[in-house]
């Protein structure tokens, strides 16, 4: 089978896979991707990551395991044959919208960043948990965010920082800056010297098997305001009514998704930490899978 970008990498070889260690060597593969990309001459930013992203689409990282221990191999393996363009035109998919199944064609996408817009006006410093390369932050300034705002990224891992820093400095009008964050233990010192924020995350949080009990208490120490969007798969915290719902509940019994997201709000609400303001559950999910079916939960933290 035709691989793309093959590496390996001894330190996972012949043991048992450490999912840090794999989420940090798989940036340094990713990096590899946007090298040639740059290297053929692209210079533009949003045609960079819609090239990245659509090559994605036809390829998907993953590790070489044999008998049940990984070798050490990664690589871009492609993914099943989606057809002609015809063909993903007149081929439809089952997928969830607000909590019903439903059927949706290739091109029909959740408006993320759109979203993510509306709720950053007026902020001067857009903050996003667990960022990955920067790609929603990205997107959320080319789909019209504030131009002057402070754009950050905050993320653990260091090869990730690294690629989110290089495509920056082809948007050389963007306040970008990347910062190490981890979101089993929170800094919000990111934070100093901001008014008004826009702090987000996008199946980031679904990773953190318990949330830090000073998530909140430690966020209300910085004085300004803010507005927090959780977009992750964690509807079921809330009532597990759909099946992918109940899905997420399994996965999240086994210890692979967050269970404690509703609580950790639950009590910065009844402290008075954040205010809540909706919480639009199993909204969408373009594949009928568990991780793919999202839920957005917004708060509000008022200024100090």
């Amino acid at each position: 089978m035709d691989c793309q970008y093959e590496r390996y990498f001894p330190e996972l070889a012949g043991r048992a896979l450490d999912p840090l260690q794999y989420y940090e060597v798989s940036w340094q593969v990713r990096r590899e991707v946007i090298n040639d990309l740059i290297a053929e001459g692209e210079a533009s930013l949003p045609r960079l990551l819609s090239r990245f992203v659509n090559f994605e689409k036809r390829y998907e990282l993953r590790g070489h395991v044999m008998e049940g221990m990984p070798t050490g191999t990664l690589g871009y393996l492609p993914i099943k044959e989606t057809g002609t363009a015809l063909d993903r035109l007149e081929t439809w998919r089952k997928g969830v919208l607000r909590g019903g199944d439903s059927e949706f064609l290739e091109h029909i996408q959740f408006d993320l960043s759109g979203m993510l817009v509306d709720f950053a006006e007026g902020a001067d410093t857009i903050l996003e948990l667990g960022s990955g390369f920067g790609l929603q932050l990205f997107r959320l300034y080319h789909g019209g965010g504030p131009a002057q705002a402070r754009y950050v990224g905050a993320e653990i891992s260091p090869a990730g920082r690294d690629m989110a820093e290089c495509l920056a400095r082809l948007e050389s009008g963007m306040r970008f800056q990347s910062v190490a964050f981890d979101l089993r233990s929170p800094d919000w010192s990111v934070l100093n010297g901001s008014r008004k924020a826009l702090i987000f995350s996008a199946w980031s949080l679904m990773y953190v098997d318990r949330m830090a009990d000073d998530f909140f208490s430690a966020l209300a120490q910085w004085p300004g305001e803010a507005t927090l969007v959780f977009c992750e798969p964690v509807g079921f915290q809330w009532g597990a009514a759909h099946p992918l719902s109940r899905k997420q509940a399994e996965v999240c019994a086994l210890g692979k998704l967050n269970g404690d997201l509703s609580a950790a709000i639950g009590k910065a609400v009844a402290a008075g930490l954040i205010e809540p303001l909706v919480v639009a559950k199993d909204i969408f999910a373009k594949s009928y899978t568990a991780f793919d079916m999202f839920s957005v939960i917004v708060c509000h933290k008022p200024a100090a």
